[in-house]
């Protein structure tokens, strides 16, 4: 009938009436990347040699030791003992293969199967089809004997059959000991967001060294929980899975080569965790922490599904706010371990900047306590702590990393960025001594005076800008749409002669003062350092903290990003100016030059503007500006367009009729260079070329408002003498900059 030198059937454990083989060569399927975790565990478990596999372990183990595995190991997923092993090439050899096993040795014709398939080759692609030939096989060998034949059943079956082919030609055929895969433990009703498989889970705390630390007595804590699933896998870890559950995990039922005794007796033992000694339930502090209700929600039913409720706790917390929980005082022995939302898998609002800071409050309130986080490999951010492991695992079908640790000062990365060099400077400022009473008492009179100005619905005001001599700062404060209130801190650089420690504790008395002053959460404040650029220097992207916040000016959402570029993204000096340019745009067509994130355009389109065209050489400035548009629900693939262009160029075309506008902003830099320029341009020197070029892209009665900051400008009598000047720079001038009103010059400019 078959080849016998192709074919290699393996002899059945137990044919029908024989005694029972005295052990069982099984292949155990673990979680990818999880290979060693599984071999580990099932040493344990069977105190038997146990073989690292590619797909998971293999073994020669006595049948007890099998079925050991099957009702107590949380890491397997699928168990399945090889009948058959040989050639399968082509569809011909696979049947040849399935049909030189003697069936009747495994099931009569009256039980039902069923038959899975991975793998394949060029000529067996589909698992479906592979699937099908040998169940013909099968169904074909005992209509031949017996005239009848096994159903197929898939949800509930007598035997389940296993067929792996390799690309090779090779194929083995085994009976698949496990009834569907492991992972399932039925407590699941709720699964959250990207929740984890049970298995992948318990294989991550076994590596994360969960069994060693429970038998110190030490403390699980898992910050953002989610649906519980670490929770509810360390706990039964320690006390193992319930009985009914172990029952239910062994398959193919109807197998006539089960070993009935040795079945009954493991079923009857007691579940075996991974702890020789099981803790009294409740004795060992199990925290689990989201900020999610729902997320919480679905923990709890979960948790109490598995019948573990009086073993875990779970607590309603943001864990960026709250403190670690008071269940861990006094324990000096844990586990941290949590799947975060840390990069692109799920979205997660928090910056780099705030992982750093949550980390160090664990390291300081956890010393020495494990910790194992699972992440998405995608992610731009830099993990803030050291680790000592690092380990590729497949999560709902995504290769992700499992980073593992231990907590201490020397793990936490020195982090960079206006956010951590805040944190550091308040940190010194608290321990220095240097007087900064001066400054304490000007800011403090700066808060009064600006307060007035919060009823106005202002969210961005200056509260001091380099008052003292001693204090050369810039010190802004924001309100986010969150109801949260932040500190913007820039230092201009000191002189060569300053000694860089005296301006270093200087800079880190007056941080402390203003958050202690203006009442601001420490985690709130950035800070920034201004130096005199030159000759091709250019103000770019500073670091990764990515600290975004969005920001309502009047009736309209702007984005601010408070670490990554020397500003935010939004001139707050120039917030009149914004108004006047939506009062003015209403109903007309605003073209917005040296656009920058072009809050002036979106204020105009929020306001009733007709058509908006803002234009900027930057795409860093463009992306964001259609971030801010889309804030606002406004589309920029219409009436209200973003252009990437060299404004100097750009306004060198002569504008048809239809493309005159009714209003223009025009508000270059002082001084510019880009690599990306033609020329350089100095306003200065400049602006009358500007101002002419922009007034013929104007409509008949329309206005060309223009501003700059240069310090000393003055206008060109060649275009007093021409145009129609309005100085609307004092009536633009908002009150917390009204020290400083030489830098700046406003202008409406008309045709005469």
């Amino acid at each position: 009938m078959t080849d016998p030198v192709a074919h290699s059937p393996i002899s059945a454990p137990q044919a029908p009436g024989k005694s029972v083989e005295a052990n069982w060569s099984v292949e155990i399927i673990a979680p990818p990347g999880l290979e060693t975790a599984l071999a580990e565990e099932l040493r344990h478990l069977t105190n038997k040699p146990i073989s690292d596999r590619p797909f998971g372990a293999s073994a020669d183990l006595p049948v007890e030791a099998v079925y050991r595995i099957l009702a107590d190991s949380l890491i397997a997923g699928r168990v399945y003992l090889p009948i058959a092993r040989g050639r399968a090439a082509q569809a011909d050899e696979l049947y040849a293969l399935a049909d030189s096993v003697d069936w009747a040795a495994h099931l009569r014709a009256s039980d039902s199967l069923s038959i899975s398939a991975t793998g394949g080759n060029e000529s067996l692609r589909h698992t479906g089809f592979i699937a099908t030939r040998v169940k013909d096989a099968i169904v074909d060998q005992f209509r031949a004997a017996t005239g009848t034949r096994p159903d197929v059943d898939s949800d509930d079956p007598g035997l389940r059959i296993h067929c792996h082919v390799t690309g090779n030609g090779e194929a083995s055929l085994a009976i698949e000991l496990s009834n569907g895969s492991l992972h399932r433990r039925g407590y699941r009703a709720e699964g959250g967001e990207a929740p984890l498989r049970e298995n992948l889970a318990a294989g991550l705390l076994w590596r994360a060294r969960w069994p060693q630390v429970a038998s110190l007595g030490g403390g699980l804590f898992d910050p953002m929980c989610g649906s519980g699933t670490f929770l509810t896998e360390a706990a039964l870890a320690l006390w193992g899975l319930p009985d009914a559950l172990r029952r239910q995990r062994l398959g193919s039922p109807a197998w006539r080569g089960h070993a009935a005794a040795a079945r009954a007796a493991i079923l009857d033992d007691a579940p075996r965790g991974w702890l020789e000694t099981p803790p009294p339930r409740g004795s060992l502090a199990i925290v689990g922490q989201d900020h999610d209700p729902l997320q919480l929600a679905a923990a709890h039913a979960n948790i109490e599904a598995a019948g573990l409720g009086e073993a875990i706790e779970l607590i309603h917390a943001d864990s960026f706010r709250a403190p670690t929980p008071a269940a861990f005082q006094g324990i000096d022995t844990g586990l941290l371990i949590s799947n975060v939302p840390f990069g692109q898998r799920i979205d997660s609002t928090h910056s780099e900047a705030e992982w750093t800071a949550l980390c160090s409050r664990w390291v300081q309130a956890l010393p020495g306590w494990y910790w194992g986080i699972l992440r998405a490999t995608e992610s731009e951010l830099t993990w803030p702590l050291r680790f000592e492991k690092r380990l590729m695992v497949l999560h709902g079908g995504v290769e992700v990393e499992f980073l593992r640790g231990q907590f201490s000062e020397k793990s936490l990365r020195r982090a960079s960025g206006p956010h951590a060099l805040a944190g550091r400077l308040i940190e010194q400022g608290r321990r220095g001594d240097y007087d900064a009473s001066d400054f304490a008492n000007r800011l403090r009179k700066n808060w009064k005076q600006r307060k007035p100005l919060l009823k106005q619905r202002d969210n961005a005001l200056r509260v001091y800008d380099a008052d003292l001599p001693d204090f050369k700062l810039a010190v802004d404060w924001y309100r986010t749409e969150d109801d949260e209130t932040w500190l913007d801190i820039q230092e201009y650089q000191a002189p060569k002669q300053i000694d860089p420690q005296k301006a270093r504790a200087r800079l880190a008395a007056a941080v402390a003062v203003a958050v202690d002053t203006l009442e601001i959460d420490p985690g709130c404040v950035v800070v920034r350092q201004r130096a005199r650029q030159s000759g091709r220097q250019q103000y770019g992207r500073m670091g990764g903290e990515h600290i975004e916040r969005i920001l309502r000016e009047r009736d309209t959402r702007l984005l601010i990003n408070l670490t990554d570029y020397l500003d935010v993204g939004l001139f707050i000096d120039h917030r009149l100016v914004r108004d006047r340019l939506a009062e003015l745009s209403r109903g007309k067509r605003l073209l917005n030059l040296f656009c920058y994130t072009a809050s002036a355009s979106v204020r105009a389109a929020v306001a009733g503007a007709k058509a908006t065209t803002s234009v900027d050489l930057s795409n860093t400035y463009l992306d964001w500006a259609e971030r801010n548009f889309e804030l606002n629900g406004i589309s920029t693939n219409g009436d209200h367009r973003l252009l990437r262009a060299d404004v100097l160029r750009w306004l060198q075309h002569t504008p048809t009729a239809a493309e005159r506008v009714d209003v223009i902003f025009l508000d270059p830099p002082s001084f510019s260079n880009s690599k990306s320029m033609d020329d350089t341009l100095d306003i200065q020197r400049d602006h009358p070329e500007l101002i002419h070029a922009c007034m013929a892209h104007l409509a008949p009665g329309g206005v060309l408002v223009f501003s700059n900051n240069r310090k000393g400008f003055t206008l060109n009598p060649s275009i007093e003498s021409r145009f129609q000047i309005d100085d609307i720079s004092r009536k633009t001038l908002p009150k917390d900059f009204a020290r400083t009103p030489e830098r700046r010059f406003v202008c409406e400019i008309r045709r005469r």
